[in-house]
């Protein structure tokens, strides 16, 4: 790609296109900014390679022999970086491509910054551990707060002094590209800055040489403070990435039969691990839970929408399922469930009505050994109502 506007005008234009996207005002999900964002980064990189083919920066300089107007591209591979780290969002090997790309784009921001001795000794101590892989973070849960704590206090108080020395005064809560503009002259599409004092919006169009170099030294140190922080965060992204699996095959070019496999497998949820229980032993004999299991509702009963939800928003892990048509199905199959009762129990005849019914087939067998039972029946009921009175044992409610 080629360009007709000057080397500072067109990274002033390219960190435009992106300030909405680093003051988030843009999702990062939608297409749009990730085609924006690729594009500003082939610009950024384009730049990259100007830079090195003029020999701007070089490691025999310090930082009061570079110019006002060249100092601002210090910031460049800060740029990069943060611009990678948004993206990479197609899967999890883009996302580590991406992850490594910012990685070593701050790696060369900070080696700059340790050339040049732009850095408090302070600050080169964690320039110079987090350059070489090392976490400047110590491991004491306390002393780590408290490092912490001192980043965030070097942060505020380096945002405020930049937005108290910028002829704008743009508010100390703005990103960094915004303090970036403020080095670099104004393009026609540059975003408008927000007064902190009047609260007015303006279109920066103060010349840069007007911002003095000190001002941009504090700009570098500020990035250098996220610079840290942001290695931090992606060290431990980058660890959580290594461990997930690998990116989904599209289903083109994967084995018919192994497709074939998966769908079968996950048409039941049981893990397809050796268990000395079979499927259905769940619970024992007597009741105990052999193995951990989930109750789904009633198949039946869903409509296709719960049925879809049910299949998307589930566990992480696997686990031996059931519905409840089964869970009452096996129970009754082990005989913990009573049938009977209601108004048809009710209007059953009694086993005293079913033996008089009995009775009445005069001649027969039957009918003689169920008169039998009845009288016996009736006289030990006879025989009890005699030897306990009525109320006998109501010692406690008497009446």
């Amino acid at each position: 790609m080629t360009t007709n506007l000057p080397l500072p005008q067109f990274y002033s234009q390219i960190l435009s296109t992106l300030q909405p996207i680093f003051d988030d005002t843009l999702p990062l999900s939608d297409p749009s900014t990730q085609s924006t964002l690729t594009s500003a980064l082939d610009n950024l990189y384009l730049i990259q390679r100007m830079i090195n083919s003029l020999g701007v920066f070089s490691e025999n300089e310090s930082i009061d022999e570079v110019g006002e107007k060249e100092i601002v591209f210090m910031s460049l591979n800060w740029v990069i970086g943060a611009a990678e780290e948004k993206g990479g969002l197609g899967g999890r090997d883009d996302r580590l491509s991406a992850l490594q790309r910012a990685e070593t784009a701050y790696t060369s921001y900070l080696e700059i910054l340790n050339s040049y001795g732009v850095l408090s000794p302070e600050e080169q101590a964690e320039s110079s551990a987090a350059a070489s892989g090392q976490s400047s973070t110590p491991k004491d849960p306390a002393k780590k707060r408290e490092a912490k704590i001192r980043q965030y206090k070097r942060e505020k108080e380096l945002r405020e002094n930049i937005a108290n020395s910028l002829p704008n005064q743009p508010e100390s809560s703005s990103s960094p590209i915004t303090f970036l503009l403020c080095l670099l002259p104004s393009t026609s599409n540059r975003p408008s800055v927000i007064s902190a004092s009047t609260g007015s919006t303006s279109v920066n169009q103060e010349d840069p040489d007007e911002v003095s170099k000190s001002t941009a030294i504090l700009i570098l140190r500020l990035l250098h403070t996220i610079t840290i922080a942001s290695l931090s965060s992606i060290s431990m992204e980058m660890e959580l990435l290594s461990n997930a699996p690998a990116s989904i095959v599209p289903l083109s070019d994967r084995d018919p039969r192994e497709v074939r496999r998966e769908e079968e497998d996950n048409t039941w949820k049981l893990d397809r691990q050796p268990s000395k229980y079979k499927p259905r032993e769940l619970i024992s004999g007597n009741g105990r839970v052999l193995r951990p299991f989930t109750i789904l509702p009633s198949t039946s009963d869903m409509s296709d929408r719960e049925r879809l939800k049910s299949g998307v928003f589930k566990q992480s892990w696997r686990l031996p399922t059931m519905t409840i048509d089964e869970y009452l199905e096996e129970e009754q199959r082990r005989g913990n469930i009573i049938t009977g009762g209601g108004q048809a129990s009710y209007d059953a005849p009694t086993e005293s009505e079913l033996l008089e019914l009995a009775a009445e087939n005069d001649g027969s067998a039957l009918a003689e050994e169920k008169a039998e039972q009845k009288r016996l029946k009736d006289e030990n009921w006879a025989r009890f109502a005699d030897e306990n009175k009525k109320g006998a044992g109501n010692t406690m409610n008497k009446g």
